[in-house]
């Protein structure tokens, strides 16, 4: 489970305790009543539940893992399994309890709860094939209200089931008798399945044909069990039927949506290779240069990042920094970096200042820009000859400095706005030197955004601690001794946001 947060371990113990502990109740009130006290039927009844929770438990541990490997979406799925469990567990609860006058307030509630389990059943059957469809039209969430209307109301008139026997009693003998309404308790969830169905028919074209079938088979399969038993008292089979196909639901779907993801996975791989090539990591850089030191890395998110360093020379005297941080996460983002990364360098490589190279970027980013994305820049040209340098913050992060034998503090001067925001903007440039023995630190708004399990931030204030921890370390393990303060930091929570940093020691000429 290391691909999981600590809360969601504790989550998954809790569910598989009850589930578990569910399953050994069943067996256990089983014992106690003893095989030989309850009629043939009532064994063969009680053991396909048993069976058919364990099916689901199963079905449980697979959809974790497959969250844990491939991120789906199974939040609905869940939410049905969780149904048709409680349903197949209060199945099994009415058959032990049935026919025991003592027992008559618990078989009344338990086939309350188990009455309930239908329309929820068929309502998250509803959720999960819209989420599995990704269906946002208006008249499929107009339907979902009506249904969620509706859900609310059939769990009401189970409650008032309880007063006035309008779909089962129990008499005082303590056996379960169906009344002549008990269809009615079936409208709901038989109008929720033919409307799913009637969306999956609607969306068909953009599905294979055993998705198509499958979905089908979800809405038949127990329909067409439950008309066939419903004249035959003694004959559970529906919620065992509604679990095995929610295991064939979960193997047919979710296993094609892991074959997709798998061919997505490659494109992400080859995306992040090339990435990875684009900026510079061969280090040290220039080792002939003897003025300074300098190292980077980025650590993304997810398999791509819109974070990117860069640093190269303009002349044999200036030496260029670049530390930028696109909006937005994935593909769209890195193809932007790449772009933005590429029109920086070869506009500073031709002679620009910073301030008057981001000008032109900004044009060209902004033509175009139906993606609205933006990128916060520092850009920096440094003389090693003097350590005169010139500056400009286009909405990022204010850089840290230190001077020799002093600490790392950060220097906070007024922004210009982020790149590819407004057209026709100007960039304010900032002058600064550098004296022998200084050192420059800047970074991205993942270091100080750096987020543990309790939401707390790691922030300026430990970022600047974990600099003057060793503040005399050369940069390679300046930036080595950051991240691992913010791993430390962070625990076992994800990483929501890419870290980029960059260090440079300046010795002088």
């Amino acid at each position: 489970m290391e691909f999981i947060g600590k809360k969601q371990k504790r989550q998954i113990i809790i569910v598989s305790i009850i589930y578990l502990t569910m399953i050994f109740l069943c067996v256990q009130f089983l014992y106690l009543k003893g095989i030989h006290n309850l009629l043939p039927i009532y064994v063969f009844n009680i053991s396909g539940d048993i069976f058919g929770m364990a099916v689901g438990y199963l079905v449980f541990a697979c959809c974790i893992i497959d969250v844990q490997k491939n991120g789906s979406d199974l939040k609905y799925l869940l939410y049905l399994l969780n149904a048709a469990y409680v349903g197949l567990f209060a199945d099994a609860i009415a058959w032990l309890v049935d026919g025991d006058p003592n027992l008559i307030p618990i078989n009344m509630i338990d086939n309350t709860i188990y009455y309930m389990c239908a329309p929820a059943e068929a309502y998250c059957f509803w959720l999960y094939t819209m989420n599995y469809l990704g269906i946002n039209k208006g008249i499929i969430q107009k339907a979902g209200k009506v249904l969620r209307v509706g859900f609310f109301i059939a769990i009401g008139l189970r409650i008032i089931n309880l007063f006035t026997g309008i779909y089962f009693t129990i008499g005082p003998d303590g056996v379960y008798h169906r009344s002549p309404l008990y269809p009615i308790s079936l409208i709901f969830a038989f109008l929720t399945l033919i409307s799913a169905l009637i969306a999956v028919w609607i969306e068909k074209k953009h599905l294979q044909l055993y998705q198509v079938v499958v979905f089908f088979i979800y809405a038949f399969a127990p329909l067409i069990v439950g008309v066939m038993t419903l004249a035959v008292y003694g004959l559970s089979l529906s919620a065992g039927v509604i679990m095995l196909v929610i295991l064939l639901m979960y193997g047919v779907l979710n296993v094609a949506q892991g074959r997709d993801k798998v061919v997505a996975d490659r494109d992400l791989t080859l995306a992040s290779a090339i990435q990875e090539n684009v900026l510079p990591k061969t280090f040290p850089y220039l080792p002939e240069r003897k003025e300074f030191d300098l190292f980077a890395t980025m650590t993304p998110a997810k398999e791509v990042g819109g974070d990117f360093y860069d640093f190269f020379m303009l002349d044999d005297d200036h030496l260029t920094l670049v530390m930028a941080d696109v909006s937005g996460k994935g593909i769209p983002a890195a193809l932007f970096m790449m772009v933005s990364r590429t029109l920086i360098r070869n506009r500073m490589l031709m002679g620009e200042s910073p301030g008057k190279a981001l000008e032109s970027v900004n044009e060209q980013l902004c033509e175009g820009n139906k993606a609205e994305l933006f990128v916060t820049v520092w850009l920096a040209v440094i003389s090693l000859s003097t350590g005169e340098g010139i500056a400009v913050n286009a909405g990022h992060e204010h850089p840290v400095l230190r001077r020799k034998d002093g600490e790392y503090e950060i220097v906070a001067y007024k922004h210009s706005p982020a790149v590819a925001t407004i057209e026709g903007i100007r960039f304010r440039e900032h002058e600064f030197k550098l004296n022998p023995g200084d050192s420059l630190f800047v970074y991205t708004d993942g270091v100080p955004e750096a987020t543990n399990e309790d939401n707390e931030l790691f922030g300026t204030t430990r970022m600047l601690e974990a600099l003057n921890a060793n503040p005399d370390a050369r940069p390679e393990a300046l930036l080595e001794d950051i991240k691992a303060s913010i791993d430390k930091f962070v625990g076992d929570a994800k990483q929501f946001d890419d870290i980029t940093m960059l260090g440079m020691h300046y010795f002088g000429p």
